[in-house]
């Protein structure tokens, strides 16, 4: 009985470390097409505009930030910056940030990373 239930429990964890290594392979290759695609946004575009070339326009409704990009408002030198942000890829140093106006909401500075 003990031997049963310990198959069991280990069956159950290795279903769930796999299953969060796959999770984990779809979430970093969204981000890194969001990255790549992120050359191609320039300033003065509509934020829709920029984010349907960068690819999350299709997740902004029904999830919260886990497959699109979470605006964020900060202070800036200037007053309060209104940014969208995408997640780090692996191993990154710095998130990819979309500046806008939140008036007109147009892109006033795009930061692909470095």
């Amino acid at each position: 009985m003990n031997k049963k239930l310990l198959y069991i429990l280990a069956f159950i964890g290795v279903v769930s470390v796999v299953s969060k290594i796959v999770s984990l392979y779809y979430s970093e290759k969204r981000t890194r097409v969001y990255w790549s695609n992120c050359e191609k946004v320039k300033v003065g575009m509509t934020l829709n505009e920029a984010r349907q070339i960068i690819g999350d326009l299709e997740y902004q409704y029904w999830t919260q930030d886990e497959k699109s990009g979470e605006i964020l408002v900060s202070q800036g030198k200037e007053g309060a910056e209104y940014t969208l942000e995408y997640d780090m890829v692996i191993a990154g140093s710095d998130n990819m940030r979309l500046y806008f106006d939140p008036i007109t909401l147009r892109v006033t500075k795009v930061f692909c990373g470095e």
